[in-house]
């Protein structure tokens, strides 16, 4: 997926609207690139935005097991223990987890700053509709390469 970089503005850093494909539709959210310590946008950041654009319908399932893991973790940790909690519900399928969870916006990391290929994941989540979740996830070069590094809340993982 080609990106229009002109449209990406400096200020913590570059961040502009993208558009991806999300099961058949197209949807907005915010790409956000650390700059490069010339204050410019490295061309590893534009090579790793375009690659999970092009692979988010990939990603998504990649990153189905660990929020499902995590979703879990979050309602043994509070306590849900009834099947039709209304915060918590029980989940039994995982693509459940689709519906429960939209992505809004994606950081591409400097290599320079953090001495790895990570990009950071935000959520908005239907159990936590104020911190909502996050994922960091060394990036590899294939979709199968990508590791989860961190997951949780956003007040947690960032």
């Amino acid at each position: 997926m080609k990106v229009d970089y002109s449209k990406f503005e400096l200020g913590i850093n570059f961040c502009a609207d993208v558009i991806i494909e999300d099961g058949g539709s197209e949807k907005t959210i915010e790409a956000q690139i650390q700059p490069d310590p010339k204050h410019e946008i490295p061309e590893s950041g534009k090579e790793k935005l375009e690659f999970f654009l092009d692979n988010y319908s990939k990603y998504k399932q990649f990153l189905l097991v660990p929020i499902f893991e995590y979703y879990q973790a979050c309602r043994n940790e509070w306590g849900a223990t009834e099947p039709d909690d209304e915060l918590y519900p029980e989940v039994k399928d995982m693509n459940k987890m689709y519906e429960m969870v939209s992505l809004n916006t994606v950081t591409v990391y400097d290599e320079t700053y953090s001495d790895k290929r990570t990009i950071g994941l935000f959520y908005d989540c239907t159990w936590d509709e104020e911190e909502g979740m996050g994922i960091a996830i060394a990036f590899g070069n294939t979709v199968s390469e990508t590791k989860v590094v961190k997951i949780g809340n956003v007040g947690d993982v960032y």
